[in-house]
């Protein structure tokens, strides 16, 4: 798969990515709301087994683990994706997550990302709602989710062990109707 923003490709990982997808993957600061996920690595054999598991999972129709990817260079700077949890009569549920390195944070990447698989996932691929979460203190995620239109459904209060002590979680979504709401 294949879409583009005006300034990112959002593509299939490529063996190519490794460096950069290892780069990623392995810094535990950057990372570190990952960490109870087991997407983070250590080794860079641990890196290009998880970059054979996304490609693996596209296969497998499970959903997309995507590259997110400068236009100007193909440079990976980030992943996104979404999982499919539930097959309905009037469509697909899935849940969303992404990431980015350090460096290209804060510069709308990831809200221009986001707001694009949405709009795939909804006039292409027939999802009827998307669903994400993230650690309470998690800011900056959190204005990417509000920036593109998802709303608070839940917060859990200490609903999940990281790094020492029970954390908080939210859990957001979008319908497709409210999400063709808001871009009319």
């Amino acid at each position: 798969m294949v879409v583009e923003t005006d300034r990112l490709i959002i593509r299939n990982y490529r063996e190519s990515d490794l460096p950069d997808y290892h780069k990623i993957m392995s810094d535990r600061e950057n990372m570190y709301f990952f960490i109870p996920f087991g997407f983070v690595t250590d080794t860079m054999e641990e890196s290009l087994q998880s970059l054979h598991n996304a490609l693996q999972f596209n296969t497998e129709k499970k959903g997309y683990r995507l590259c997110l990817a400068l236009k100007t260079s193909d440079q990976m700077i980030g992943g996104i994706g979404y999982t499919i949890t539930a097959q309905t009569p009037v469509g697909k549920v899935v849940e969303m997550g992404w990431f980015i390195s350090p460096e290209h944070q804060n510069k709308g990447y990831v809200t221009e990302a986001v707001k694009r698989l949405l709009e795939y996932a909804f006039s292409q691929d027939n999802c009827i709602r998307v669903e994400t979460a993230c650690f309470a203190e998690n800011a900056a995620t959190q204005r990417v989710m509000a920036k593109v239109g998802f709303r608070k459904e839940a917060e859990k209060l200490g609903a999940m062990w990281h790094d020492g002590h029970m954390r908080d979680r939210l859990e957001l979504a979008i319908n497709k109707n409210e999400f063709t709401a808001n871009q009319a």
